[in-house]
């Protein structure tokens, strides 16, 4: 253990030790954390004297397991170059990651006026997904003491009721409308195919698929960002050969007068 520690103070002021070290916390994190949920309904089988039916738990569980493993690899394929592997481990521990902590990460970014999948970047996504687990945390617990009488008959109520069910859609709005705006060829495709399938296919079929569909559209995105960036480049580069044969050009024809 003292090697490792030792290891890790060393390698720190590197960018390659930095990440070494979000990634071994992450994992010894997230173990820990899986150990302890898992740990809790067998201790309270124990105490209550409940025993568990695992084969009857296995069989009903299963397809909530395969599809639930599924939209975590999404969410760990698509999220990690957003916020960051720190983020994301602090993020999968404390959960909520779509509602709350990617856009939290996102406008920390943004305020902060840093790149997602910096080194920067990274940093600042890790302290807003920790302030914003502090925050959440807080105002929940506080909520329930105090709050709650008074703050429940605003959400019952008939008139207002409806506008929560659109919340979380209206804050990944607001990230997603300055991302389009803002580079709209690359925004194309990742926004006109889920509209075009919601319509085509209905809104409670697309929700059976959005997990699978997250995964394609990320490999989609990416394809399409290569393919225009790449263009992008091979268009400067021979921008910048077209400029330097025209410099070359006036260099010698200066040279013979």
């Amino acid at each position: 253990m003292k090697e490792m520690v030792k290891y890790m103070n060393n390698n720190m002021n590197t960018s390659e030790g930095f990440n070494n070290r979000i990634h071994l916390i992450g994992r010894l994190t997230v173990a820990m954390c899986l150990i302890c949920f898992i740990m809790l309904p067998i201790l309270l089988s124990w105490i209550y004297k409940a025993p568990i039916d695992f084969g009857n738990t296995l069989e009903k569980g299963f397809s909530i397991l395969i599809m639930f493993t599924f939209s975590a690899i999404c969410e760990n394929v698509s999220y990690t170059p957003v916020i960051g592997a720190g983020a994301l481990y602090t993020s999968c521990v404390t959960g909520d990651v779509s509602n709350m902590k990617v856009p939290a990460a996102i406008n920390a970014m943004k305020v902060a006026n840093v790149e997602p999948g910096t080194e920067k970047g990274d940093i600042v996504s890790i302290l807003a997904s920790s302030t914003c687990t502090y925050v959440t945390t807080g105002i929940a617990f506080m909520g329930m003491l105090f709050l709650s009488p008074i703050i429940k008959p605003i959400y019952e109520h008939p008139a207002l009721n409806p506008a929560f069910t659109y919340m979380v859609p209206a804050i990944f709005g607001t990230l997603l409308v300055p991302t389009i705006v803002k580079r709209p060829k690359e925004s194309l495709p990742i926004l006109i195919v889920p509209v075009i399938l919601i319509f085509t296919i209905g809104r409670a079929k697309f929700s059976g698929i959005q997990s699978y569909l997250m995964l394609i559209m990320a490999v989609i995105s990416v394809a399409y960002s290569y393919q225009i960036n790449k263009r992008k480049i091979l268009e400067a580069q021979k921008k910048e050969g077209i400029q330097a044969e025209e410099s070359e050009g006036m260099e010698e024809f200066e040279g013979y007068e």
